[in-house]
């Protein structure tokens, strides 16, 4: 499934992505004023201030919602947008030494979007997949995450993993990844209720089934913890980064 396919929704209220990105951009890619960097699937550009951070020559940002882009080019000028899919990249060969993704691969997790990204990286290019993951080892996240499985069905996500099945092979190889804990502090209103109800599968139900996930919310909620003297939550999140190398045919 392509990002162009799916509603366009909010996502002002889904946390930003935390700081040690940039120094992992650095280490393990060895980003550098040398560097080009396609942001596959931008949307409004969430991975750009710390992609920005690790200084980059050139960053080009590919997504097939032109409004998204618009959104993004508002508040990062300087960034190159071009209307594009993960099958259909608008960009030469071998002209990129890093595709980032930001919550966005398992959405087109396919053999022929990886054809397409291995014909635009240079032959020491790489992949950098990243999401936002809720963390499920605090109890009252588990609630959330079980509720929502409820209404997932069949949507693509992180957490099924079958956007892994993929590696190695299709052109990749040595698939690493690391972890960043943090939490997204906010009022519930925003941190959960507006999350929720920004993801594909849960914007699309009706007002009688929201209104009984609301309920649900309210229920697991109300006992979570608030920041002192304040109304706000830690809404703890693992960001998932995995990096995969673009595989270079051996000397004969």
């Amino acid at each position: 499934m392509e990002l162009g396919r799916i509603i366009a929704v909010p996502i002002k209220s889904r946390p930003e992505f935390p700081f040690g990105i940039t120094d992992w951009l650095v280490d393990e890619f060895w980003v550098d004023d040398n560097s080009t960097i396609l942001d596959l699937g931008a949307g409004t550009g969430k991975l750009i201030p710390r992609t920005k951070a690790a200084h980059p020559k050139k960053i080009i940002s590919v997504d097939p919602e032109e409004s998204m882009l618009k959104e993004l080019q508002k508040k990062y000028p300087t960034v190159e947008t071009l209307v594009g899919s993960a099958t259909q990249i608008p960009l030469p060969d071998e002209s990129i030494d890093l595709i980032l993704c930001g919550n966005s691969f398992h959405w087109f997790a396919n053999p022929k979007a990886l054809q397409e990204m291995h014909r635009v990286l240079k032959p020491r290019g790489a992949l950098g997949l990243v999401w936002n993951v809720r963390d499920e080892s605090v109890p009252w996240v588990e609630k959330i995450n079980k509720l929502l499985d409820k209404y997932r069905a069949g949507t693509p996500s992180f957490n099924s993993w079958e956007w892994a099945q993929l590696f190695p092979g299709h052109g990749f190889q040595k698939a690493r990844y690391c972890a960043f804990p943090f939490a997204h502090c906010s009022v519930p209103e925003n941190a959960i209720y507006k999350m929720v109800f920004s993801l594909s599968y849960m914007c699309t139900l009706s007002e009688e089934e929201k209104e009984t996930v609301k309920a649900e919310l309210d229920k697991i909620t109300e006992t979570v913890p608030r920041v002192q003297n304040t109304n706000q939550i830690k809404f703890p999140y693992q960001t998932m980064a995995f990096s995969i190398e673009k595989e270079c045919p051996k000397k004969a």
